[in-house]
């Protein structure tokens, strides 16, 4: 049996992109491969240690926040005290302490793997600027000290900032996706705020996530404005966290939200049953990211059968540009993206007949294959 510990700064019930992979592949329950996790309870108020999947999960608590970041100094010497009960040590980055946990690894001679989400992007300042070289300088040396590194497709790899020094030691893996199409509840919030919406023969346009710079939904706002003068039949859903303590970026669009309220509804944040509704009744989803390295989101879905109209960019674009199964906008275009919304909604059929090719790639048992393969060759 081999056992590997994984590192994440974050992890269930912490529903993001970052911390959801992780849950689905501890889900996937490998041959013999045990998988634990040692990660930042980041409420402070979970419990210090649980199973899950068959899976230890180890939290520590945080001391202060930098950023999005959870710092915590006890998660460190957590690793310390368990590593030696390990064959291989995971780590999901980007990590706060992904320095320390590599030099550690190595020390203690264990196989080193690094999980690679994306590149640090955080808003203009001088501060955050100084935070994104420390990430870079700390994640060149851990990627050099690595024995693999691997992030979802060798297109992102290939223009990180980080990960583009050390393609020969990548190998990109595509983490299965496990989730339900529940069965629609007229009990549900979702269902009753979007259902009438359909009784009206609405389009129902999708986007989620974190309402921070990065993810580029002002850049969606300003096209809403366009295409609601063209055609008033299609609105707009988000579901997610407007409310973003280390950014604040929503308010600071406050303006531009209040030009197209009327076309927009705010869901918050969705429970997974909540989210299987969501995705059920929307028609499209909508990447507008400036910089993405694989939304989950996206993926979601389009396993659900929804298009997708996301921006050109690495990571994020690919799944489209290997499918066919939406359409691509340059980044940061908001009339661009506002054609191609409404070209999506006139062609939506013949988008429709390449849902086989996401499928394909989103196979979860071709991929799970691959997966035992990258961490026992």
């Amino acid at each position: 049996m081999k056992k590997i510990l994984i590192i994440t700064d974050y992890f269930y019930p912490h529903w993001t992109g970052i911390s959801k992979s992780i849950y689905y592949l501890i889900k996937t329950k490998l041959k013999n491969i045990k998988f634990d996790v040692i990660t930042v309870n980041h409420t402070n108020k979970l419990k210090n240690e649980e199973k899950i999947f068959n899976s230890i999960i180890y939290r520590e608590p945080y001391i202060f926040s930098i950023s999005r970041a959870k710092y915590s100094i006890s998660i460190i010497f957590k690793f310390i005290k368990v590593i030696k009960n390990y064959d291989q040590v995971l780590i999901n980055s980007p990590c706060a302490n992904i320095l320390f946990f590599s030099i550690i690894a190595k020390i203690f001679k264990k196989k080193l793997i690094i999980f690679h989400q994306g590149d640090l992007i955080l808003p203009k300042g001088i501060f955050n600027k100084i935070i994104e070289k420390i990430f870079d300088i700390s994640s060149l040396i851990s990627f050099h000290l690595a024995n693999k590194i691997s992030t979802y497709t060798k297109d992102y790899a290939i223009h990180s900032r980080v990960m583009n020094f050390f393609l020969k030691k990548f190998t990109p893996i595509m983490m299965p996706i496990y989730i339900k199409k529940e069965k629609l509840s007229e009990k549900s919030n979702v269902y009753k705020k979007l259902i009438n919406f359909k009784k009206n023969k609405k389009i129902l346009f999708g986007f989620a996530g974190r309402f921070v710079e990065e993810k580029g939904f002002d850049i969606l706002f300003d096209a809403i404005n366009h295409v609601v003068k063209k055609n008033k039949n299609l609105h707009f859903i988000f579901a997610g966290e407007t409310n973003i303590e280390y950014e604040k970026f929503f308010q600071k669009n406050l303006e531009k939200y209040k030009k197209i309220k009327k076309h927009l509804t705010l869901l918050g944040l969705l429970n997974e049953k909540e989210l299987s509704c969501f995705y059920q009744l929307i028609d499209f989803i909508i990447i507008p990211s400036r910089s993405d390295c694989f939304p989950l989101v996206q993926a979601e879905a389009m396993l659900f059968n929804k298009p997708a109209i996301v921006s050109n960019i690495p990571g994020a674009s690919y799944l489209v540009k290997k499918t066919k199964f939406g359409l691509i906008f340059e980044k940061g275009n908001h009339k661009e993206l506002a054609e191609k919304i409404i070209i999506a909604f006139k062609i939506r059929n013949k988008i429709l007949k390449n849902f086989i090719k996401v499928l394909k790639i989103l196979d979860n048992k071709e991929n799970v294959k691959k997966i035992k393969r990258f961490f026992t060759s």
